[in-house]
């Protein structure tokens, strides 16, 4: 009977660790979209989105309309969760957001970035850039259909306009079984 606990207990907690993983890579593919509803349906009414590089976002639809706001500040932005690890009701990920900036700042010349880690089409019209950073998620109480949303996100990256690239120095991001492939 212990055997057959620990199985639920475990299979729950796996079932329970792709729900996360779902709900983060849709928040994601929201973000890449722009569309500020879609990126609202994953947080609940009064969640907040914290930022080592900006003040607090709060509520669903502020922060909806806030990523529809950044999604239309670059071209062909798209955000992609490189690492995820869950545990209960919270998750880590490193993530990195590529795309290209409209023109180089003045005094700028292109951006240190790794060829391997920006897509092609990224690079036509623009500057193109990779930002990465990591992220720590609190999920709010099982929602309709079993579901959790977003409750708290706290947010750590850096940005510089000159060079909007922020990769780790010299990380092997091209290597097998490293981030980036």
């Amino acid at each position: 009977m212990g055997e057959q606990a620990d199985m639920n207990t475990t299979g729950e907690a796996a079932s329970a660790a792709a729900g996360i993983e779902a709900r983060i890579t849709g928040y994601f593919d929201a973000c890449t979209s722009g569309d500020a509803a879609a990126v609202a349906r994953h947080f609940t009414d009064d969640a907040v989105v914290y930022d080592s590089n900006h003040a607090p976002v709060r509520g669903a639809a502020t922060i909806g309309r806030f990523w529809s706001r950044i999604a239309s500040k670059w071209q062909g932005a798209s955000w992609h969760c490189e690492r995820l690890v869950t545990d209960g009701d919270t998750a880590a990920i490193e993530w990195r957001m590529s795309g290209t900036m409209s023109a180089p700042r003045s005094g700028a010349s292109s951006p240190a970035t790794r060829s391997d880690t920006v897509s092609p089409e990224a690079h036509s019209g623009g500057v193109p850039f990779a930002v990465r950073g990591s992220e720590h998620y609190d999920f709010g109480p099982h929602v309709e259909g079993g579901d959790r949303l977003i409750a708290e996100i706290r947010q750590y990256w850096t940005f510089d306009l000159e060079h909007p690239s922020s990769e780790l120095v010299d990380y092997p991001y091209g290597e097998p079984g490293r981030l980036g492939r």
